[in-house]
C-alpha cells in the first residue's frame, strides 16, 4: 500500500494548539518546497488524533488505504515530530536544510510506502540547545522575516529531535514556546525570580536573616508561570546581594557549606513542587560541584544534576584563571540515569573559542566522553551550547545522532551527512569516490587543530589566533612587555613576554604544515561539488590557516624588533594584518543571499576586523624608529630615483617591499 503526499493532502487534527498550527503550516511549505502542483493526482488526507496510551513524545503512522493516514500522537512535540518524520522520510527535508541550503528537486508526489510506524524513545529525555556565544544569530536581522533566524534555529532542533532551549525571558523564549519546545532557565536569578534587592527593598539579602522573604519570592516567580512549559533551574543568585556571608561560608566544613546551601536549593524545589509536582527541575551551578562530588549536598532524587563541561569537551573542571586542575565532573558511579551534561559544540571564551569555525577537538572524543557520561547517568538531559548554529552545522548534526542513540557511529553518520549535503552542481549525488575525499578532509580538521596542550582537548578555536594577537600588539603599542601577557598566563603561564610569544608561535607554526597540506586536500575535494563545501569546511580551513601564519609573522615580527631589524619587522606585522584581512575576506564570501547580513564579525569575541586594525596601528611602531622622521627612507632605498617625495601609505610601502623581498629571495 502506498500513500501519496501532494501539495493539495488535506489534514485534521482531534485538537487545536498554537504548536501543532505551527508545525501543520510547517509541513505545508514542506511540500510547497519539494513537489509540484499537480490537479490530476488525486489529494488523500492525513489526520491527527491524540492518543494518551503513548508514551510522551512517541506517535505512530498508520496507513488506512492509499488516500487516508491516521498519525496518533501523545501531544504536541509528538504530533510535530510525525509530521517532520514525514518531511524527512519522504520529501527529503532534512535537519539543516536551511542552515545548508539543501537543494531541493521537486516532483509531482512522494510515496509514504511503510503502512505502520511507531517512534523509538530517544536515548536521551530532555534534549536541547543553548545559544551562549551566539552573537551571529543573536544579532542576525533579514528584512522580510525579523525572526527568521530564531525560527530556524528552533526548527533545526525540533527537526533534530531536540525539545527544549536555554534562553532567558524574552521574545526568542516566547518563540520557542510557540513552537512547542520547553525552556530551561538561564537567567542570572534561579526560577527566573526578580533580582532580591530590587523586590524586597532595604531587607537583608542574607538567607538566614530572609528566608521568609525569599521564599515568598520563589513562589511568586514559580505562580507567574506555572502554565509553561519550563525546566526550573535551581541555584544560587548571581546578583541582588550576597546570599551567604562568603568568609563564614568559605570557613565552614564541606558538610557546614553543604547543609547550608542545601537549604537554599531545597527552598526553591518546594517552591516549584508546591504548584507542579512533576515538572523538570535541574541544577546547573558551578558553586555546588565540589558538594555533589563530596556528597554533603542532599536533595531529591527528581532533580536533575547537570555535569558540564570545562567549555573544550572534556568533562573536567573549566579553568580559574591560569590553574587548570582538571578535576574530574562525572561521578565515580553510576547515579540512576537522573543526571544532565552541558556540552559545548561552540565556545567563546576569547581565549581559545570557536566562534567561526567547528569545534576543534574530534568527535570521537565528544563521542566517548558523552557515552561516558551517559553510562554514570546522564540520561534526563543534555545541553548542547550550539553557538549561532551555522558554523557548527556537523558537530550539532553528530551530537543530536548520539542523544537520539548514544551508540551511533560516528564513521557512518560522516558519511551519510555529506552524501546527504554535499551534491554535484547539476544536483546529482557525487561518486564514492568523491564524497571519500570529503570525509578524510572533513575529519583530517579535527586532526589539525593548533594544540596548546598536551590532552586531547586542548585543541586552539580560531579565537586563540585572534584574541591572541590582539593582545599581544595591545602591550607592545602601549609599552607592557617588561613582564608577562596576562592574556596569555591561562595557556603560556607567568613566563616573560617574549617567553609566551615563543610559546604561541610555537603552537601556531606547529599547526601550518597539517593545514597546507588540508588546504590542498580540500581545494581538490571541492572540484566537483557545489559552492557549499567553500562556504563550510574549506572557507574555515581557509581561515584558520590565514589565522595561524598571521600569528607566526606577528611574533616573528617581534623578535625582529629586539633585533633592530625595523624594516624587517615593518614587514612582517604588516604581513600579519594581511593575513587577520584574508581571514576576513573569507568570512565576507560567506556572506552571500540569505547570509548577507550573517557574519557581523564585529559581534563575536573573534573580530577579525578588530584584529586588523590593532595589527596595522602596530605597523606606526616599527615604520617610526626605522623610516621616520621623514618616513621617504624605505621607499628610496627600494625606487631609488623613481621614489616619490612624499611619504607613501602602509599599504603601498609594504607592497613594494614584499617585491623587493622576494627579488631578494628573502
Amino acid at each position: 500500500m502506498e500513500f501519496l503526499l501532494t501539495r493539495g493532502v488535506a489534514i485534521s487534527s482531534q485538537w487545536s494548539s498554537e504548536p501543532l498550527r505551527r508545525g501543520i503550516t510547517r509541513f505545508r511549505r514542506d511540500l510547497e518546497m519539494t513537489l509540484n502542483e499537480g490537479d490530476l493526482i488525486p489529494s488523500g488526507r492525513i489526520q491527527l488524533c491524540l492518543a494518551r496510551d503513548l508514551a510522551p513524545e512517541q506517535f505512530s503512522i498508520d496507513l488506512q488505504s492509499s488516500e487516508s493516514m491516521i498519525i496518533r500522537a501523545a501531544d504536541d512535540l509528538a504530533a510535530i515530530y510525525a509530521l517532520l518524520h514525514l518531511s524527512r522520510s519522504a520529501l527529503g527535508v532534512t535537519p539543516f536544510w536551511f542552515w545548508n541550503d539543501q537543494q531541493f528537486e521537486r516532483k509531482e508526489l512522494a510515496a509514504v510506502t511503510t503502512e505502520h510506524y511507531l517512534s523509538k524513545p530517544a536515548s536521551v529525555a530532555l534534549r536541547g540547545w543553548n545559544f551562549d556565544g551566539g552573537q551571529l544569530l543573536q544579532g542576525w536581522n533579514t528584512p522580510a522575516s525579523p525572526d527568521l533566524g530564531w525560527e530556524m534555529a528552533f526548527e533545526a532542533l525540533l527537526r533534530c529531535g531536540g525539545n527544549f532551549v536555554s534562553l532567558p525571558q524574552g521574545k526568542p523564549a516566547a518563540l520557542a514556546g510557540a513552537m512547542g519546545l520547553w525552556r530551561m532557565q538561564c537567567g542570572p536569578c534561579p526560577l527566573d525570580a526578580a533580582p532580591f534587592d530590587r523586590a524586597v527593598p532595604g531587607k537583608s539579602p542574607l538567607y538566614a536573616e530572609s528566608a521568609d522573604a525569599y521564599a515568598r519570592l520563589w513562589a511568586d516567580a514559580v505562580s507567574r508561570r506555572k502554565h509553561e512549559k519550563i525546566i526550573w533551574r535551581l541555584g544560587l543568585p548571581a546578583q541582588g546581594g550576597e546570599i551567604f556571608d562568603r568568609r563564614e561560608l568559605a570557613a565552614a566544613t564541606l558538610v557546614r557549606q553543604g547543609q547550608q546551601i542545601g537549604r537554599v536549593l531545597r527552598a526553591q524545589y518546594d517552591a516549584v513542587r508546591a504548584e507542579l509536582p512533576s515538572a523538570p527541575v535541574c541544577l546547573l551551578d558551578d558553586e555546588t560541584a565540589a558538594l555533589e562530588r563530596a556528597g554533603v549536598l542532599d536533595l531529591p532524587q527528581d532533580v536533575i544534576r547537570i555535569w558540564p563541561d570545562n567549555g573544550y569537551g572534556k568533562f573536567v573542571s573549566p579553568r580559574e584563571g591560569s590553574r587548570d586542575s582538571r578535576t574530574p565532573v562525572l561521578p565515580d558511579q553510576p547515579t540512576g540515569g537522573r543526571g544532565g551534561v552541558f556540552f559545548h559544540a561552540a565556545c567563546s571564551d576569547g581565549q581559545s573559542g570557536n566562534c567561526l569555525t567547528m569545534r576543534p577537538a574530534a568527535m570521537e572524543l565528544a563521542a566517548r566522553e558523552l557515552c561516558d557520561a551517559f553510562e554514570k547517568g546522564a540520561r534526563a538531559m543534555w545541553l548542547i551550547c550550539a553557538g549561532s548554529v551555522k558554523p557548527h552545522v556537523y558537530p550539532l548534526d553528530v551530537l543530536a545522532a548520539l542523544w537520539r542513540n548514544v551508540d551511533a557511529n560516528l564513521d557512518a553518520h560522516r558519511a551519510g551527512y555529506l552524501r546527504t549535503y554535499y551534491r554535484a552542481p547539476d544536483g546529482w549525488a557525487l561518486q564514492d569516490r568523491q564524497l571519500d575525499d570529503l570525509a578524510t578532509c572533513l575529519k583530517s580538521w579535527f586532526q589539525s587543530t593548533a594544540a596548546f596542550g598536551p590532552w586531547p582537548d586542548q585543541r586552539a578555536g580560531e579565537q586563540l589566533m585572534a584574541c591572541s594577537a590582539r593582545a599581544v600588539a595591545t602591550a607592545w603599542l602601549s609599552g607592557r612587555t617588561r613582564s608577562s601577557l596576562p592574556e596569555l598566563r591561562w595557556a603560556a603561564g607567568d613566563q616573560s613576554f617574549a617567553e609566551q610569544l615563543a610559546w604561541l608561535r610555537g603552537v601556531c607554526a606547529d599547526a601550518v604544515p597539517g593545514f597546507d597540506t588540508l588546504l590542498s586536500g580540500c581545494e581538490y575535494a571541492a572540484r566537483p561539488t557545489t559552492r557549499l563545501w567553500a562556504d563550510t569546511v574549506l572557507g574555515q580551513v581557509r581561515l584558520y590557516r590565514y589565522c595561524l601564519k598571521a600569528v607566526v609573522d606577528l611574533c616573528d615580527g617581534w623578535q625582529l624588533w629586539n633585533a633592530g631589524d625595523y624594516r624587517a619587522c615593518y614587514r612582517k606585522v604588516g604581513l600579519s594584518a594581511a593575513g587577520f584581512e584574508a581571514a576576513r575576506r573569507v568570512v565576507r564570501d560567506f556572506a552571500h543571499g540569505r547570509w548577507a547580513n550573517f557574519y557581523r564579525q564585529e559581534e563575536t569575541q573573534t573580530d577579525l576586523a578588530k584584529t586588523v586594525w590593532v595589527l596595522r596601528g602596530l605597523t606606526a611602531l616599527p615604520r617610526a624608529a626605522g623610516d621616520g622622521p621623514d618616513y621617504t627612507n624605505w621607499q628610496r632605498e627600494v625606487l631609488g630615483k623613481d621614489a616619490p617625495l612624499s611619504a607613501m601609505r602602509d599599504e603601498a610601502l609594504l607592497a613594494i617591499l614584499e617585491q623587493a623581498d622576494a627579488r631578494a629571495g628573502h
